[in-house]
């Protein structure tokens, strides 16, 4: 189930701060997010250079969000949501940090909170498309399954997936309250 057409939800949860904070620094950045309209433009973001999958490939029927700096307009993260009208929740398709904040893929990361930051934006659309904060997903293993329940307080569910979790409204709003970020 790892694969661009169905999804799988693979980012680390490193700090619940409200903007990104600057790890060289510990300056706090402010972020905006944004939709991004043209699928041309996502042809820059791949795994040959360190996205972590090819997001042109994401299949049309889903919504991809850019995080990014105020200062500078630099995509910090990526975010990719359904609108599940069926069951009347937002499916997190894929989220995925910028290259540089990937500790695995280079030892060390510029922001933290991305991350969380990605999340917020997956319950603020549940929010935004009238489905009450509800965001579901399918995370990789059986140990970032565990980080979501323990660090955003999600739920398990196991039906469609073997690491199936929800987000329910209550955690939801809590994530929200957490995180700042405009909508641009």
């Amino acid at each position: 189930m790892n694969d661009v057409l169905n999804g799988c939800v693979d980012i680390w949860l490193d700090e619940m701060v409200p903007c990104l904070k600057d790890l060289e620094t510990g300056s706090i950045e402010e972020t905006f997010v944004f939709k991004i309209e043209s699928r041309s433009v996502l042809r820059k973001y791949n795994s040959s250079n360190g996205w972590g999958i090819d997001w042109v490939k994401v299949p049309l029927n889903v919504d991809v969000f850019a995080l990014a700096l105020k200062r500078n307009n630099e995509v910090q993260g990526l975010i990719a949501l359904k609108k599940d009208s069926d069951i009347r929740a937002v499916y997190l398709h894929w989220a995925c940090t910028a290259p540089r904040n990937n500790i695995y893929l280079f030892g060390k990361k510029k922001y933290s909170g991305v991350g969380g930051h990605l999340f917020a934006i997956a319950v603020d659309m549940s929010f935004k498309w009238g489905f009450d904060g509800f965001v579901y997903g399918f995370a990789l293993n059986r140990e970032l399954l565990n980080h979501y329940i323990a660090f955003l307080g999600c739920s398990f569910v196991g039906i469609l997936h073997p690491y199936h979790f929800l987000i329910e409204p209550c955690a939801a709003q809590k994530l929200l309250e957490n995180y700042t970020y405009e909508w641009n």
